[in-house]
C-alpha cells in the first residue's frame, strides 16, 4: 500500500511538466510559451497523457544563466495555486562529440485553497544536451529530481523515500525565420515502483513499472537588450 501512494504523488508531482530551459537563453532575452501533457494512462483502451498544462516565462541574465518561472493553470482549473521559480546554469559547453551540461535548480510550490494548506518541492534537473545543424536545435537526456522533504504522506503514511528521480529525453526544434521552439519530451516516472495495483491505471514502456509521461512545449524568445 505505501508503493501505491508513493507512485501516485512521485508520478503527480514530478509528472507535472517537462524540463525548462535546458539551453540557457542569450543575454538579455526573453522568452515566454507553455506545454502540455503528462503522465500516460489507459483510457478506452489506449494510452494517452493526462493533459496537464502550464505558462512558462524565462529570461537571460547572461549566456550561461537563465531564470524561469512557471503557473501551472491545470491546477488552477482544479482550485489549487502551483507555480516553480528557479534558473537553468551551463557549465559545460561542448566540443565534438562532448555534450553541453546544464543544471537546473527550482522550487515547486502547491498551495490548495480548499484544504488552505501548501507544500513546496526543492527540485534539481542536470541534463546532457548535443546542438547540431545551422539552427542549433538540439537533443538533450538528463534526469529529473524532486526532493521530499516531509516525513509523511497523504492519510499519515510514512515517506518511504525522500528522493524522485525521473530519467528524461527530449528534442528542441528552433524556428529558421523566427525565433521560436518546439519542444518534445518523453520522461520516465518513478520507474522503480510496480504499477500493477495503483487506482490510477498508468502506462508505461516498461510494463508494471511506474508511468511514461510525454510532454509538447512552445516558447517564443524576444531579444530586449544585448
Amino acid at each position: 500500500m505505501k508503493n501505491l501512494f508513493y507512485l501516485f504523488a512521485a508520478v503527480f508531482i514530478a509528472g507535472c511538466a517537462p524540463s525548462r530551459f535546458v539551453e540557457p537563453l542569450n543575454k538579455g532575452e526573453l522568452s515566454v510559451g507553455g506545454n502540455f501533457g503528462g503522465p500516460c494512462i489507459e483510457f478506452g483502451g489506449a494510452p494517452i497523457p493526462i493533459p496537464m498544462t502550464a505558462i512558462e516565462v524565462g529570461y537571460g541574465v547572461d549566456s550561461t544563466f537563465t531564470v524561469y518561472g512557471g503557473w501551472h493553470t491545470t491546477a488552477a482549473f482544479f482550485g489549487n495555486l502551483q507555480f516553480d521559480i528557479g534558473g537553468t546554469w551551463q557549465f559545460l559547453q561542448q566540443k565534438k562529440y562532448v555534450p553541453n551540461l546544464s543544471a537546473s535548480m527550482a522550487a515547486n510550490f502547491i498551495y490548495s485553497f480548499e484544504e488552505q494548506e501548501g507544500r513546496m518541492w526543492p527540485v534539481l534537473d542536470v541534463n546532457a544536451f548535443w546542438n547540431y545543424g545551422k539552427r542549433n536545435n538540439y537533443w538533450y537526456v538528463g534526469f529529473n529530481n524532486y526532493f521530499e522533504t516531509m516525513r509523511y504522506m497523504e492519510h499519515n503514511v510514512d515517506q518511504k523515500y525522500h528522493w524522485l528521480f525521473a530519467p528524461q529525453l527530449g528534442h528542441v526544434v528552433k524556428g529558421k525565420k523566427h525565433p521560436w521552439r518546439f519542444t518534445t519530451e518523453v520522461k520516465f516516472l518513478a520507474p522503480w515502483i510496480d504499477n500493477t495495483y495503483a487506482f490510477v491505471p498508468y502506462k508505461s514502456l516498461f510494463g508494471k513499472w511506474g508511468s511514461t509521461g510525454v510532454y509538447l512545449g512552445f516558447s517564443y524568445p524576444i531579444q530586449l537588450k544585448k
